[in-house]
């Protein structure tokens, strides 16, 4: 082995080689990890997702507070132009 080698090439079984989607360096796949877009990246370029992009829905309150009850005596007229009592 070379000087320069720190660790030595181990064969590992399933273990092959993948292009980074983000850099397009050359690693093998046990150093690679799915980012939240779908993308292979190296361990040392992801990003895990932002919390500020997860969305909480919420239902929005669409009842009336204090709602009142409809009588015979109240009518649709516009205003000022006579009371229920006219019609």
């Amino acid at each position: 082995m070379p000087k320069y080698r720190k660790h030595k090439m181990i064969y590992r079984k399933n273990d092959f080689k993948v292009r980074s989607d983000e850099s397009g360096l050359t690693v093998m796949d046990s150093e690679t990890r799915v980012t939240w877009e779908g993308y292979k990246v190296h361990v040392s370029e992801w990003d895990p997702k932002h919390p500020q992009l997860i969305i909480y829905p919420h239902q929005d309150k669409i009842s009336v507070d204090n709602p009142r009850p409809t009588s015979e005596l109240d009518a649709d007229l516009p205003f000022g132009e006579g009371n229920a009592n006219d019609l």
